[in-house]
């Protein structure tokens, strides 16, 4: 027997599901609402949703534009925000890189600053033996190599001084062409988006990488670390164009919830 404190928790649970119904009405193809097309939106009667309104204005999360006429507030970021905070770049990043390590049967690496030090954040591993070993979490030299350059180059100025000077300081491997050199670099190729390394972080390994942006800044890189002597130069002009795809792809895909 269903008592009469059951059923008043029942209803309680349905009209929670249906003002919930009701937010997720509005739409970026229907930002506004009437009560009847919330009402056709969700099929329950039209006294019925002016009722959820009610609440829905009553909690701050809608409120009428013109007679008749609804729309969300802006508390609703707030989920929104919340959201984002949640959906990492790895989720975002992880099916472009899985798509790429096959497409190349190269390792494909996520590579961004971690306090202050490129390190490894995702790892697709090839299908192969022979591969570089850089393990998620491992640092990588801070002045070498096609990530660092890439995530450096795109620092303020003042803000790229500094992290060489703090890398040279803390006896990290210098730049293999001098300081000055390596700053000029890091900025022309930050600014063209892409970069390839030889031997600089591992002998008899060439990579190339590309930048991931992010509000117009660069947040990451997708690299991939190959054996040099198994590559011609045709594969290596289709690494660096695929590379450069996949960066792109997340970049859109992080525009699309930023």
């Amino acid at each position: 027997m269903t008592t009469s404190g059951s059923g008043s928790e029942g209803a309680r649970k349905e009209s929670a599901r249906r003002a919930l119904e009701l937010l997720f009405a509005f739409t970026e193809d229907r930002p506004v609402a009437s009560v009847r097309q919330l009402a056709d939106a969700i099929g329950v009667p039209v006294p019925t949703v002016h009722r959820y309104v009610a609440l829905l204005r009553d909690m701050g999360l809608v409120e009428e534009s013109a007679r008749g006429q609804y729309h969300l507030t802006a508390r609703v970021t707030g989920l929104y925000r919340a959201f984002r905070q949640v959906t990492s770049i790895v989720d975002i990043a992880e099916p472009f890189m899985r798509e790429l390590a096959e497409q190349i049967e190269e390792t494909v690496l996520l590579i961004r600053l971690v306090n202050g030090v490129p390190a490894c954040i995702h790892r697709i591993e090839a299908p192969r033996l022979f591969r570089m070993s850089i393990e998620v979490g491992q640092h990588l030299p801070p002045l070498r190599g096609a990530s660092a350059r890439l995530l450096l180059g795109d620092l303020p100025s003042a803000e790229r001084e500094r992290y060489v000077d703090r890398a040279l300081a803390s006896n990290a491997l210098p730049p293999l062409n001098g300081k000055d050199e390596f700053l000029r670099e890091a900025q022309q190729e930050a600014s063209r988006g892409w970069t390839v390394s030889s031997e600089e972080i591992g002998e008899g390994f060439w990579t190339a990488a590309a930048a991931i942006k992010q509000h117009g800044r660069t947040i990451a890189t997708v690299s991939t670390p190959c054996a040099g002597f198994l590559l011609d130069d045709e594969k290596r002009s289709i690494i660096v164009e695929m590379i450069q795809k996949t960066a792109s792809q997340i970049s859109g895909s992080l525009a699309d919830v930023s």
